[in-house]
């Protein structure tokens, strides 16, 4: 069974998503992993525009199909340890933010989403596992597709469910 590496925090609004994984990777790797579209095209999608013009999109792809862009502002860039963004879609506003620290060959990603009310963290959080591990999988030269979607969820549902929300 595959290892939950998440946690749950109520919040004013709702509550927060929190993952934090530790790597082998440099903390610039990440950076880029996460943050550049070269980076994000191994492992997640598309990003499109430029943080010059405000006017980014990012669509994810899964098995070749690129789903409909969204939205994306940044609300703080702190380049190469800290980005938070906000992205607006067809599945609503979303907030997601990324930390990176850590030393040449022992980086940390710390990865958050606030959830608002309505909003499940027990199929949101398992998706952001299965996401984190494909970076890494990524970042590591393997395959992604040998992630499985259905490793993670419903498996992972349980560490994530709360009464709070």
């Amino acid at each position: 069974m595959i290892k939950p590496y998440g946690s749950l925090e109520s919040t004013t609004d709702g509550v927060r998503i929190t993952i934090e994984r530790h790597t082998t990777h440099d903390p610039q790797q990440l950076w880029e992993a996460f943050t550049t579209a070269p980076g994000l095209a191994g492992w997640v999608g598309i990003l499109r525009g430029s943080t010059e013009g405000g006017d980014l999109t990012f669509s994810m792809v899964e098995d070749d199909v690129e789903a409909t862009p969204a939205d994306v502002q940044i609300l703080r860039c702190r380049a190469p340890h800290e980005l938070s963004l906000s992205t607006v879609s067809e599945y609503g506003s979303w907030n997601l933010g990324w930390e990176i620290s850590g030393t040449p060959g022992a980086g940390i990603i710390r990865f958050t989403q606030d959830l608002g009310p309505g909003e499940d963290p027990s199929s949101i959080g398992p998706g952001w596992e299965y996401y984190l591990e494909r970076a890494l999988v990524h970042l590591r030269g393997g395959d992604v597709t040998t992630v499985q979607w259905d490793q993670y969820y419903p498996a992972l549902a349980p560490s994530y469910t709360t009464t709070d929300h």
